[in-house]
């Protein structure tokens, strides 16, 4: 197994796309180290799920918003763990609003949770990431370079998010540790119901993506366990996006209005789809 031997640090790792990924990685040999933030229930069952594939957990209690809590956090990796190989920040905080109403409390939460506790990590936990030659990866979203209604509190964090990890990867490569960064599409979580109409939220992905249909956690975790190899090693300081095609462009008979018009583009582009699959199979 790929990650044999290792110990993994998943800041909310308990749940959606961050279970997913401390899954995987547990799946793929490592042991766990789960970060939660209050849910202790839901933290107890997903440890042991992966009890139940043969690897060791910790459960860690931390507010990623709070120093203290993240001193807390990491100094009881340095006591009670003792090694550390796979940084994964998913953790995440947002409110959606319009940036003209957008409060401070809730603005200073997403910087702190999604992007200074980052930081903070990284600084306290360089030497043991150093010792193993490790990787830190950071979630992030296409709203970090895409704009969303109501997204801003969330996108400009995860823009701040995905710098943070290009000067982590830069300034720490002569210590052996490699960073990343995963920008996802739409996810199929929790994290959906932020959005005044979640449902809208399902058929832009449906939509936009070419594979029809919106992301899972799962999509994310086999990237991000990748991410954390030796075949991996010779990328730094990017941004993967994982969105389904989402970002690639448009197709423009999505805008067209119901009724002939839209009929018959689609009857043509089957057409021409038979046409070229005709040609191409011709000896």
């Amino acid at each position: 197994m790929k990650h044999e031997g290792k110990i993994a640090l998943v800041t909310g790792g308990t749940r959606g796309i961050g279970k997913a990924i401390s899954l995987r990685l547990a799946q793929d040999g490592a042991d766990i180290i789960l970060n939660y933030k209050t849910d202790s229930a839901t933290a107890e069952a997903t440890a042991a799920e992966i009890h139940a594939l043969g690897r060791r957990t910790w459960l860690i209690q931390a507010d990623l918003k709070d120093d203290k809590a993240i001193k807390h956090l990491c100094s009881t990796i340095k006591k009670d763990v003792g090694q550390l190989d796979i940084l994964v920040h998913n953790a995440a905080f947002g409110t959606m609003g319009n940036i003209l109403r957008m409060g401070l409390f809730s603005w200073n939460a997403a910087m702190a949770i999604n992007v200074t506790a980052l930081l903070r990590m990284t600084q306290l936990l360089a030497p043991m990431l150093s010792d193993s030659k490790g990787h830190i990866i950071g979630l992030s979203s296409i709203g970090a370079d895409m704009t969303f209604s109501e997204y801003a509190c969330i996108g400009v964090s995860k823009a701040a998010l995905e710098s943070l990890c290009r000067y982590i990867a830069f300034e720490l490569a002569h210590l052996g540790i490699h960073c990343n960064a995963v920008s996802a599409g739409p996810i199929k979580t929790r994290a959906l119901d932020w959005f005044q109409f979640p449902h809208a939220v399902d058929n832009y992905g449906e939509t936009k993506s070419p594979l029809s249909r919106v992301g899972r956690p799962d999509d994310l975790a086999g990237i991000v366990s990748f991410l954390c190899t030796p075949d991996a090693d010779w990328i730094v300081g990017q941004v993967i996006r994982a969105d389904g095609g989402i970002s690639m462009g448009e197709n423009f008979t999505d805008w067209l209005e119901d009724g002939d018009e839209k009929e018959q583009a689609l009857a043509k582009s089957a057409r021409e789809w038979e046409s070229a699959m005709s040609r191409a199979r011709r000896p």
